[in-house]
Order: structure tokens, then C-alpha cells, then sequence
């Protein structure tokens, strides 16, 4: 068996003890330290990324919204380009008939002028309303996207 000796201690011996247990502390205050970065680091990370998810939801419920509007616009200026064809047609229909009634090439006349002004008024009417329908629709929409980035950014 060995016999372990002791070390006389001595000023130098001392001073070596201290320098290693203050090492020994510092690196401990390092350490818990660097903990502390990473766990704060982390949180902020969490953080910032639930904020993320939370902007580009509420960013993409706007924009459905917008998109939604759209379609429902389109689909009302297709609706109201089929109920535009269906009148013509049968503005068209009436206006044959009529002139397969007509007594004089004078009457048939009148009522060729009839049909052409009121399908002309008829016509421009739905075209403005498709013209107010595209443009709310157009400005409702660019105002849900602009107030949706707005808030998201």
C-alpha cells in the first residue's frame, strides 16, 4: 500500500488553492450563465415564432376573406352575363315576332329602331352594374388585404 503525503501548506500552496477554487466558482457563474443565454434565447425563439404563426393566420383569414369576395363578385357578373344573354334572347325572340307582324316595311323599320334602343339601353345598364360590382369588389378586397398586412406587419 501507498502512503499518500501530505503537502506542507505554505503561501504558495494557499494561493494555488484559492486561484483553483475562484476558477472553480467563475467557471460555475459561466456556466449557469450560459444556461441562462440559452433559456432566455429559447423563450424569445418561442416567442417570436407563436407570433409568426398568430400574424400569418390572421394574414390568411384576411386574405380568404378577399378571395372569397372576389368569387362571389366573378360569380355574380357570370350570373348576371347569363340573365344578360336569356333577356337579349328574348328580346330578340319578341322583336321577330313583332316583325313578322309588321304591316309596312315602315313598321318594321320603328320596330328594328325599338329593339336596337332597348337593347342598347338594356345592355349598358348591365354593364355598369358588373362595372359597380367588379369595382367594389375590387376595392372591398384590396381594403382587407391592405388592413390585413397592415396588422400583420
Amino acid at each position: 500500500m501507498s502512503k499518500k503525503t501530505e503537502t506542507p501548506m505554505t503561501d504558495d500552496t494557499i494561493k494555488a488553492e484559492t486561484v483553483k477554487s475562484t476558477a472553480a466558482q467563475t467557471t460555475g457563474k459561466v456556466v449557469e450563465g450560459a444556461r441562462e443565454f440559452v433559456r432566455r434565447s429559447a423563450a424569445t425563439a418561442k416567442e417570436r415564432s407563436d407570433d409568426m404563426f398568430d400574424t400569418t393566420t390572421k394574414f390568411n383569414n384576411g386574405l380568404e376573406g378577399a378571395l372569397t369576395k372576389a368569387a362571389k363578385g366573378y360569380l355574380s357578373i357570370l350570373g348576371g352575363i347569363a340573365a344578360a344573354t336569356h333577356d337579349n334572347f328574348n328580346r330578340a325572340l319578341t322583336t321577330v315576332e313583332k316583325l313578322a307582324n309588321a304591316n309596312s316595311v315602315s313598321d318594321a323599320v320603328r320596330i328594328q329602331a325599338d329593339y336596337v334602343r332597348e337593347n342598347t339601353t338594356a345592355n349598358l345598364a348591365i354593364v355598369r352594374e358588373a362595372a359597380d360590382t367588379v369595382r367594389e369588389t375590387a376595392t372591398d378586397g384590396y381594403s382587407m388585404v391592405r388592413e390585413n398586412v397592415v396588422s400583420a406587419w
